[in-house]
């Protein structure tokens, strides 16, 4: 498998390159890409308490009823992207140097549609969602323990 580092046969320097492809394929490169799958769980925007917009029972979220926040949380389950206002199916996802960008099939009371979406993820509990043509509106959600 090449990861594009040159390992000359017999070569010292190539063995110190093996063992850094190992530690790359073990943890991943500092910019790994993220796929939804990495994703699943509850998800609250950064200024606001878990315990505010979800309930716990047998490790599985759910949405509290009458909730405040029910516009600046989610859950991740598969392939679907649950609101507290509409339902997203996972159409398609391409992998970027930090995150990943999809296509959600979304249907609310009043409509249904394809959504286009950016994620940046700089860890495994933080994700941020951001529009490509305007990389100033950006909203920072972190994963509910």
């Amino acid at each position: 498998m090449d990861f594009g580092f040159p390992v000359p046969p017999g070569n010292p320097q190539g063995q110190r390159i093996e063992k850094v492809r190992g530690v790359w394929l073990v943890f991943g490169s500092p910019a790994s890409a993220t796929t939804i799958s990495e994703l699943q769980g509850a998800w609250i925007i950064n200024s606001a308490e878990c315990s505010e917009a979800f309930t716990k029972r047998n490790g599985r979220f759910a949405f509290k009823p009458n909730q405040r926040n029910a516009d600046t949380s989610f859950i991740i389950n598969g392939k679907r992207i649950l609101g507290a206002r509409a339902t997203c199916t996972l159409a398609s996802e391409k992998p970027t140097s930090d995150g990943f960008r999809a296509v959600l099939d979304c249907s609310t009371r009043m409509m249904v549609g394809a959504l286009p979406i950016s994620f940046r993820v700089p860890n495994a509990n933080t994700i941020v969602k951001f529009d490509p043509d305007f990389p100033e509106l950006e909203t920072t959600f972190t994963r509910c323990q």
